[in-house]
């Protein structure tokens, strides 16, 4: 077969993490079920895909799949029957219960090819209570060269039966020296990789999506308008339906990022080196850290809630976080 598959390499900041596990592939030190866990936008994704493609690929070559075999080119299209792939039906949707039971069947066959057979989860999280614990039994004793591999955002939303059985390879956020260089080869227009790169929290990957983001290009505009509710100038229901145009979830992400930086403006730290946001920063530090610190706590609650798949009332979430900011609701009244 001459044509060469798609073969996925992992970001360079997990090419290590790569090299380190294909060793214990070798020395017969992998385990049977693996946890990538990390901040989203990381890569974790991408690690995932490239150890499964080599683990399936029959001649790797410089530590990832050939992308020439037949193997590849079946793992490439989705048809390697030594594959079974786990996710949503659809975005933002829950992993069911019949899903597990499926790959649960799966993972007792034995490999087609005599390699390795690769059960891939992602994300982790998004599995419901009755799939987690439909999936112990196999993450404890699965079949014979089998991989259960499982990629996970958050690891709080992961049952504790569920981590105790998985042996887990923790993901930071890269190194900013690693990770500005790989996105401004990615962007027409390189500068602006560092002040992406500061809203997306240092993820490199939700740095390179926010660049398509309706909101990027106003974001000194939106800062300018959280500091106005801090300071009580602008009405939090008209500023709550301001943001409610905007995608939520890389919002909220966002306005953590900018709140920690305002906080670390406020006590002392250099500006960021995005000049669109030097002085709303300036102004939303001036709030005071106090508030800031309710604020940050509200805006990670509600990125919680965001991401739990619970579909949560998304102006009242708002809403209520920009009370907080305007020091018209306590924090701990939020959550309790």
């Amino acid at each position: 077969m001459s044509e060469t598959a798609a073969v996925q390499a992992p970001c360079p900041w997990h090419r290590d993490t790569l090299n380190q596990l294909v060793a214990r592939r070798d020395d017969g030190r992998l385990p049977h079920a693996l946890l990538l866990a990390g901040p989203a936008g990381i890569g974790k994704a991408r690690l995932a895909l490239a150890l499964v493609q080599l683990l399936l690929c029959e001649s790797p070559r410089g530590g990832l799949a050939c992308g020439r075999c037949h193997a590849c080119h079946m793992s490439t299209a989705g048809t390697h029957p030594d594959l079974w792939l786990v996710e949503p039906a659809e975005t933002g949707k829950m992993i069911r219960i019949d899903q597990i039971r499926e790959l649960v069947d799966f993972a007792g066959r034995t490999p087609q090819y005599g390699g390795y057979r690769v059960a891939l989860i992602m994300p982790a999280q998004s599995m419901n209570r009755a799939a987690q614990n439909a999936l112990l039994k196999t993450l404890e004793e699965p079949g014979a060269n089998t991989l259960l591999l499982l990629v996970c955002d958050q690891v709080s939303q992961l049952l504790p039966t569920v981590r105790s059985r998985c042996q887990q390879q923790l993901l930071p956020v890269p190194p900013q020296a690693q990770a500005e260089p790989w996105l401004a080869q990615q962007l027409a227009v390189p500068e602006r990789a560092a002040p992406l790169l500061a809203a997306a929290g240092g993820a490199p990957l939700k740095a390179l999506a926010l660049e398509q983001a309706d909101w990027f290009a106003e974001r000194g505009a939106l800062v300018q308008v959280l500091a106005r509710v801090g300071t009580g100038q602008a009405s939090v229901a008209v500023v709550a339906r301001q943001l409610a145009t905007h995608d939520t979830g890389d919002l909220l992400e966002a306005c953590y990022g900018w709140v920690r930086q305002a906080l670390r403006l406020a006590g002392g730290a250099p500006l960021v080196s995005d000049p669109e946001l030097n002085q709303p920063l300036k102004h939303l530090a001036a709030v005071g850290p106090a508030r800031l610190l309710d604020f940050a706590g509200a805006v990670s609650r509600a990125r919680r809630l965001a991401r739990s798949g619970a579909n949560p009332n998304r102006d009242l979430l708002l809403e209520q976080m920009l009370l907080v900011l305007a020091g018209s609701q306590s924090l701990d009244a939020l959550q309790a």
